[in-house]
């Protein structure tokens, strides 16, 4: 029995909410300098946020994508998949150069700017959820 495309992006919605209380936690954890749980929390998260994009958003969109037409891709959905590219190409360019000779000094920033555009491109994602689902 196939699962319906609303399923999908209702369990993407539930996995994403799960992922943000855990990065919240990472944040929290950085904040009272726990950097070793705060990074363990992160080579957790990531890979599953990766997965989620993968397996999850992308089969979600794509199906959504074949029930509508035209097309409804607007400024909104684009702006979310900008943000949820970016996030990724910043969390990578992390785990590269952390603990390098060449990590920039504004490490704190990176982190702080990935975390607010992650948190940019869920609300979006929530927004486009309800828009489009309910």
């Amino acid at each position: 029995m196939p699962i319906d495309i609303k399923t999908v992006a209702t369990i993407n919605l539930a996995i994403q909410i799960l992922l943000f209380l855990f990065a919240s936690g990472a944040v929290y954890l950085a904040k009272n300098r726990d950097l070793s749980r705060h990074c363990t929390f992160m080579r957790v998260l990531i890979p599953i946020q990766i997965i989620a994009i993968a397996f999850v958003m992308l089969p979600s969109m794509l199906g959504y994508l074949k029930i509508v037409n035209p097309p409804l891709f607007n400024i909104e959905m684009l702006i979310h998949h900008t943000f949820g590219l970016a996030v990724v190409v910043i969390w990578i360019y992390i785990n590269l150069v952390f603990g390098k000779s060449w990590m920039p000094r504004n490490f704190r920033a990176v982190m702080r700017s990935a975390f607010a555009i992650w948190i940019l491109a869920l609300l979006f994602g929530v927004s486009m959820y309800i828009r489009i689902w309910t």
